[in-house]
């Protein structure tokens, strides 16, 4: 019951704040947007699978630096973004580690197929992002060996690296002022809270009964802990 209760929190939690942000009313989500991650640290503590909670460090600490993120990027400031981003790269790093601790696999045809809608995307915001460019040149690739080793570990997990490297590139496209589609920056909130939790649901039993990881990783990741 718990862990349903705090699922359906976050749930809630993330289709307000994406309606917020879709209609300009930013107050609001100073609670809306930082008790996402919480609720959701909470709801993966709770909602472990047997044994994992050893493992959760890497997770949790993941999620932290999203908390970090999230925030910072409340404030529309050059400071406080370059601290949300630092935020999200130690959540990258955190998610890197735990995924190759797992056993995630990094086929030299995954690497390429990442590296190359990493190029792609660069392509279109490097002329925009101007001082920014350095440092969103290193998170984004940080981002992208995230997503790649993601999907290492399995479909569900995959996807939710994927997510976040489309919710992250409709940020840039934003700062460098490059529209794509019209309002494409409604997609954000969605595809990161979905991204967030497909992520985190790495480490939980709950709903779906066992983790959607290949069993070769989950007798690795056994076999290691053991």
């Amino acid at each position: 019951m718990r862990a349903r209760a705090l699922l359906a929190t976050y749930l809630t939690l993330g289709v307000v704040d994406t309606v917020l942000a879709a209609s300009g009313v930013d107050g609001p989500r100073w609670v809306t947007k930082t008790l996402l991650m919480p609720v959701l640290i909470a709801f993966v503590w709770v909602a472990a699978r047997p044994g994992a909670r050893p493992d959760l460090r890497l997770p949790i600490g993941a999620l932290a630096g999203g908390f970090v993120g999230d925030v910072g990027l409340l404030v529309d400031h050059d400071a406080t973004f370059m601290i949300g981003m630092a935020g999200f790269a130690v959540g990258h790093v955190c998610y890197l580690l735990a995924f190759r601790r797992m056993g995630g696999t990094l086929s030299a045809r995954r690497a390429v197929g990442y590296l190359l809608a990493w190029g792609a995307t660069m392509a279109l915001v490097w002329r925009g992002l101007d001082d920014l460019l350095v440092p969103v040149l290193g998170y984004s690739l940080l981002l992208t060996a995230m997503a790649a080793y993601a999907a290492g570990v399995g479909r569900r997990t995959g996807l939710g690296g994927t997510l976040f490297l489309l919710s992250d590139a409709v940020i840039a496209l934003g700062i460098a002022d490059v529209d794509l589609v019209p309002g494409q920056d409604a997609v954000v909130m969605p595809t990161y809270v979905a991204a967030q939790l497909l992520l985190a649901l790495t480490w939980a039993t709950w709903p779906f009964g066992r983790p959607h990881a290949d069993e070769a990783v989950d007798r690795r990741s056994t076999a290691s802990s053991g």
